[in-house]
């Protein structure tokens, strides 16, 4: 009886976690950029049960009886690269990547970081910055340096090269970035990866007056909320049954 609820509590820890990623996924589905997450499980490895009930020659030997498999846990959680649907917004300080590769920004503690999310604004100082304030990324294309992109109060405009122009002069090329392994990427807050391994890329082509929504699939996710809720539940009654009788086991059974 115990192994079974061991089995049904370390479920109920599995969905649990699940649940938390989905709903996530849930609450970031109208998030620029944002890409949905899956927790993978796995099982744990299969016990062998043995005892020592088969007599030989009038000596007790030990037996196999089977196996027994004592639930799930939690494998790795998996992040879906896949594109967002685009939206336009005719704002010309949005862009958004059409194909593999992320913006690359500054943080205030001067390391690089990654983004899908290009929704980005013109702040005080007249740096292109994101929605949180980090700035963007670029390489002048008179000096060649990579720097934080200046906009001051010039038009900017996109021309077919990807090359960002300040009042039609060419001035910037976005440092757009990109991994061979995604799976080194990791979550880092306010929509923004870091990550080591990073390769220059032209696999992509950026469109201005857009921005790049979530991967979210919101029928599925909902979906599959349902169903873990209800999965969660089910192994909680297990427990619950359990627990009583082991209640009565230690409190009633064998009362004078």
């Amino acid at each position: 009886m115990l192994r079974g609820m061991y089995s049904s509590v370390s479920a109920m820890i599995n969905l649990q976690s699940k649940q938390s990623i989905i709903t996530n996924n849930i609450a970031n589905v109208n998030t620029n950029g944002y890409k949905s997450e899956k927790l993978i499980s796995k099982s744990f490895d299969d016990m062998t049960i043995t005892n020592n009930d088969k007599y030989i020659g009038g000596k007790s030997t030990s037996q196999t009886i089977g196996t027994l498999n004592l639930g799930v846990s939690i494998d790795e959680t998996i992040t879906n690269f896949s594109q967002g649907s685009f939206t336009e917004t005719n704002n010309k300080s949005d862009f958004a990547i059409d194909g593999k590769g992320f913006f690359t920004v500054r943080g205030s503690d001067g390391n690089m970081y990654y983004t899908r999310d290009g929704s980005f604004k013109v702040n005080s100082q007249g740096y292109l910055v994101t929605s949180s304030g980090h700035e963007v990324m670029g390489k002048n294309t008179t000096t060649g340096v990579n720097e934080a992109i200046y906009i001051g109060n010039s038009n900017i405009s996109l021309d077919s090269n990807n090359i960002l122009n300040l009042d039609g002069t060419s001035r910037y090329k976005f440092n757009i970035a990109d991994f061979n392994d995604y799976t080194n990427l990791q979550k880092v807050g306010e929509n923004l990866y870091s990550g080591q391994g990073v390769n220059n890329t032209n696999n992509y082509n950026i469109k201005q007056g857009y921005k790049e929504g979530s991967n979210v699939n919101i029928i599925n996710d909902t979906s599959e909320l349902m169903s873990n809720m209800r999965a969660f539940e089910a192994n909680q009654k297990i427990v619950q049954t359990m627990d009583s009788t082991l209640n009565k086991i230690a409190n009633e059974i064998g009362r004078v």
